[in-house]
């Protein structure tokens, strides 16, 4: 798997609500990094885990891949997110970008980038 179909299978992990297969994409210590989280998400276990309530938290989730760039290991995509929160009309949307480096067929490490600011209370 390359870098930029990583990227593309774990928009679909979070587009089906399905934890378990975004943590399928990683490494056993891959990192993952999410300006929401309070820290690093480190190992399968933790991205299963620590996406699972986010993930929960969302609904009629579609991202938007506005460009890409593979390189190699790594590829950079820029995008929309594009969702509300699960049981009401208020709507979660955000533009980003996410950033796979890969090692051996599977995600090593994963950031995103987007402004959270829009996204507080």
């Amino acid at each position: 798997m390359t870098a930029l179909e990583a990227l593309r299978a774990v928009f679909r992990a979070w587009e089906a609500n399905d934890p378990d297969a975004l943590g399928e994409l990683f490494c056993e210590d891959g990192v993952y990094l999410d300006p929401l989280k309070e820290a690093p998400l480190r190992g399968r276990a933790a991205v299963i885990d620590g996406n699972r309530s986010a993930m929960a938290a969302i609904a009629d989730l579609v991202i938007t891949e506005r460009s890409a760039v593979n390189d190699g290991d790594i590829a950079v995509v820029e995008g929309e997110f594009a969702s509300r929160l699960a049981g009401s009309d208020q709507r979660f949307d955000f533009p980003f970008a996410a950033v796979a480096e890969m090692r051996d067929g599977r995600i090593m490490r994963l950031a995103e980038y987007f402004d959270t600011q829009p996204l507080r209370p």
